[in-house]
């Protein structure tokens, strides 16, 4: 019986230990960000493009020949693509709602123009219950992005005038080390592109988290060298205290 109490009571130790040293870690991790001066976007996700919302009817038409595309150039740390929200709206005339099928892509550039496909959610149903409206693609499937590259983020439609909704008049602005390199469309379905004629008030915005791997190196790192810190930060409130309970 003596025996079986002990047994009991190292395995509800051990599973004690296990639990705290998760939670230490967790605060350290926050903690040593917050010493080496880790910006809040390493812990949290941020929109790093964006001149949303879509306040006006009608747009930039898309279609299966017209694409429109947002050019971007990432920071000097590898990101994973997390959401783009697109403001859309129904062509001209229809009456909401409707339930046109969208393409949002994300490509490699070259030349200042979208060169190949990376990856893309194909032809998805997108439900228009307004005539303006902000819909979210890629939440589902991240995708890394590498640093200091450039992308293009495509939006075509295989419904006739389909809107690319538009903030009037308000350019997209960057963040976190990103920089917004401007709109290019293509009325051959990506054969060619140019930067003529086309709106620079499409609504959008990009929303990043930090690449996992990197996270996990810093982690390992400043783990190893910081140990457990007691404080607040302004990336979240965190309180640990390394007094063996």
């Amino acid at each position: 019986m003596k025996n079986e109490k002990n047994a009991t009571l190292f395995r509800s130790n051990r599973a004690s230990g296990i639990s705290k040293l998760i939670r230490r870690t967790a605060r350290g991790l926050v903690a040593a960000g917050v010493l080496l001066g880790l910006p809040c976007s390493v812990l949290h996700a941020e929109v790093v493009i964006s001149n949303l919302p879509n306040t006006v009817t009608g747009g930039s038409t898309v279609s299966n020949g017209t694409w429109k595309a947002i050019l971007f150039t990432t920071g000097s740390s590898p990101t994973q693509l997390a959401s783009v929200v697109v403001g859309l709206n129904p062509p001209t005339g229809a009456t909401p709602p409707i339930t046109p099928n969208v393409k949002v892509s994300l490509f490699s550039v070259a030349g200042g123009a979208p060169a190949a496909e990376l990856t893309t959610t194909g032809l998805v149903s997108v439900d228009m219950q307004a005539t303006q409206g902000l819909y979210t693609f890629f939440d589902a499937s991240p995708f890394s992005l590498a640093a200091s590259t450039s992308y293009a983020l495509v939006v075509s439609s295989d419904a006739s005038g389909i809107k690319w909704g538009r903030n009037q008049n308000t350019t997209p602005t960057a963040s976190s080390g990103f920089q917004y390199d401007g709109f290019r469309q293509s009325l051959d379905g990506g054969g060619t592109w140019s930067s003529a004629s086309i709106s620079t008030d499409n609504a959008v915005a990009i929303d990043v988290v930090p690449e996992p791997a990197a996270v996990l190196l810093f982690g390992i790192g400043a783990v190893g060298g910081l140990g457990i810190f007691v404080g607040r930060t302004t990336c979240g409130r965190f309180t640990s205290r390394d007094s063996g309970r």
